[in-house]
């Protein structure tokens, strides 16, 4: 609603706690207790409990990515009656298990950013079909853990709030709690949550990037100070790189490219379906406009060519993205065969290939076309994103020129001649950026999350240091923590 001088009003939603009586520590004050329901202390299945007050709420609800069935979910077995679910942004290891959720308490209401909740859903579909695949190739009897009718409900669910907007949460009585959500950076509809209540201010940071992307704009955060903030920590075990910037990286992947295809052969680009893809689409097309780019064929395929759709509209209704669907059209994007040429026999058609999955996992199309590029010296596969240590992507980039590298299931080992290279376009922040951030926040407590051990212990010293007058958690997987 607006007022007369067209102000937007502060909107309150009314949410019913469904007869559960409120827990009244004093008039001023009230404790925040946090429960880490993801299964492991690593980058897994996020899903955090808070408990503020009277309020019980999830921030996000997702499935490791490194775990199948039933294990790959948090611990969700215990929970309490919630009166909502904050949804950060529609990665898998945020979103995945939300389907669950709502299984057990259907009632509850997910918040979430105006472009998540146009893609949710799309997403969500795809894991359904994934899993389904699962099921079937790999035996996975847990699978799927939900189905596509239980989409529907997800869908009804989904509140999508406008960003930088106080909202006012009503429970039972007067209980009040006001939520604002920040653009995160780091991916299409990503953000990070401020939660007010009484004198308390949480702010949760989500994964969060703080420099533009060629699709996404930077993170805008509070500048205020906050009395508890929640961090992802992902890059706590890497060391800022020198002289590394994303023009520069930009710049290198582009004179690869131009080398390779001058001399014959054809680059793989391995990117995650939800971003990454359309952050390349639109890094090739500009540079295509520009003429820096050789005048090849762009093969692409997959759930990215379909979430094209979606982030074209994105950009028209939310304004969250700058993504046009035209983009395809300029490149002349091509759909990839699913007559493959067989493993180690190099493609016939020669260009660029970006393909899913950023990890090059088994069985997907970046997985499929690696098996055909690696064994020839004129291509090359470019990673532009993170790849676990333990992927087959990860294992890849671990290789030497010459090292062989086997495709389970294709009964094919390359020997590497290909030039592998990894160019840096992280989506996440790095860490002395968000110990900055931590410094202007000023809070009396950290909370640890989304990162491996080595990288929470080195936040939880260099934020001891930097911070000495605030308590830094990391808190064990299931284990209450009242900051």
């Amino acid at each position: 609603m607006e007022d007369a001088r067209g102000r937007v009003s502060l909107a309150v939603f009314r949410f019913h706690l469904r007869g559960r009586a409120c827990c009244v520590v004093c008039a001023d004050f009230s404790p925040v207790i946090l429960t880490d329901l993801n299964s492991e202390q690593d980058i897994g299945a996020n899903c955090l409990l808070a408990e503020i007050g009277p309020f019980r709420f999830l921030i996000d609800s997702g499935v490791h990515p490194k775990k199948l069935g039933v294990a790959s979910l948090p611990r969700l077995g215990r929970l309490p009656e919630l009166d909502f679910v904050v949804l950060t942004h529609c990665h898998l290891d945020h979103l995945g298990a939300l389907p669950v959720v709502l299984r057990k308490q259907p009632r509850v209401e997910v918040l979430c950013s105006p472009a998540s909740a146009l893609v949710a859903k799309r997403i969500l579909r795809n894991s359904v079909t994934v899993m389904l695949r699962q099921r079937e190739e790999a035996g996975v009897r847990d699978y799927p853990l939900f189905s596509y009718e239980e989409l529907d409900a997800v869908e009804k669910a989904l509140r999508p709030l406008p960003l930088l907007s106080r909202r006012v949460l009503r429970g039972v009585g007067d209980a009040e709690i006001a939520v604002t959500l920040h653009p995160a950076g780091h991916v299409a509809g990503a953000v990070g949550c401020l939660l007010e209540h009484k004198h308390r201010r949480i702010f949760f940071t989500g994964d969060v990037l703080f420099h533009d992307q060629e699709t996404v704009s930077r993170a805008e955060f509070p500048s205020a100070p906050v009395d508890t903030l929640v961090t992802e920590t992902t890059h706590g075990a890497v060391a800022p790189l020198e002289g590394v910037s994303r023009a520069g990286e930009t710049a290198r992947l582009l004179e690869l490219v131009n080398g390779v295809v001058a001399h014959g052969g054809s680059v793989l680009i391995p990117a995650f379906a939800f971003g990454r893809m359309h952050e390349m689409l639109t890094l090739l097309g500009e540079a295509r406009r520009r003429g820096a780019l050789a005048g090849c064929p762009v093969f692409c395929s997959g759930l990215g060519i379909d979430l094209a759709d979606y982030f074209d509209l994105m950009t028209r209704k939310t304004g969250a993205v700058r993504f046009r669907r035209r983009v395809l059209q300029e490149l002349g994007v091509r759909s990839l065969s699913q007559r493959f040429v067989p493993p180690g026999r190099d493609l016939p058609e020669k260009g660029i290939y970006l393909l899913s999955s950023g990890m090059l996992v088994e069985n997907t199309p970046a997985w499929r076309v690696a098996a055909n590029l690696l064994d020839h010296a004129r291509n090359a596969v470019c990673f532009v994103g993170y790849c676990d240590p333990d992927s087959p992507g990860g294992r890849l980039l671990g290789c030497r020129r010459g090292d062989t590298f086997a495709f389970p299931g294709l009964d094919h080992v390359a020997h590497v001649r290909a030039r592998v290279e990894r160019f840096y376009f992280s989506g996440h922040a790095g860490r002395d950026e968000l110990v900055a951030f931590a410094r202007r926040c000023d809070p009396r407590s950290i909370v640890l999350t989304h990162g491996d051990p080595p990288a929470r212990k080195w936040f939880e010293e260099a934020l001891a240091e930097e911070l000495p007058g605030a308590r830094v958690f990391d808190p064990a997987p299931g284990v209450a923590v009242q900051v």
